[in-house]
């Protein structure tokens, strides 16, 4: 079975990775994310800002369930930690500024706005999974294999995880 688990800061790549993967392997992509409860990015801070541990642990059980059903990539911040049977686990790490470049052209908002909102959405999520779980998903050593998505292309960190994959089955 293959279960690849990708965490990373917001607009670090996970989705695109892991659709990328999904495709050519043929497998489940388990995307789920708090943004798909909320219509703006103010919102998306408000649920972060008042979720609490019930509603936190529901949400992040549906992710443990679909990930049993069998192969699969999880690119969800917590997947890694999450999926204790996981083949590999993937860090993807990109600047600041270059994931609020790219935030603001996938959402069209200005980069100063993508980077406020980035910041606060970060600092949220990193002082939720800390208070809730106690991990601290700026601490990767847990990790199988950590890119930095600014210098390795898409096609290469695909090339990457295949191949990492391959070897730990």
């Amino acid at each position: 079975m293959i279960k690849i688990c990708i965490s990373g800061l917001s607009s670090s790549g996970k989705t695109t990775i892991g659709n990328i993967i999904s495709e050519k392997l043929g497998i489940l992509h388990i995307n789920h994310s708090y943004k798909h409860y909320a219509k703006s990015n103010d919102e998306l801070l408000d649920i972060l800002k008042n979720s609490n541990e019930k509603f936190v642990k529901a949400f992040d059980s549906g992710i443990i369930e679909a990930a049993k059903k069998g192969n699969c990539i999880v690119t969800t911040w917590l997947g890694p930690w999450l999926v204790k049977d996981a083949t590999i686990r993937i860090w993807l790490e990109a600047d600041i500024m270059e994931r609020a470049r790219r935030y603001a052209k996938n959402n069209k908002i200005s980069v100063k706005d993508a980077e406020e909102f980035l910041r606060t959405k970060d600092l949220l999520t990193i002082t939720e999974f800390k208070t809730i779980y106690n991990i601290d998903i700026t601490e990767h050593s847990f990790f199988d294999l950590c890119i930095n998505t600014e210098r390795v292309s898409a096609d290469e960190i695909v090339s990457m995880i295949e191949m990492l994959t391959k070897n730990k089955k």
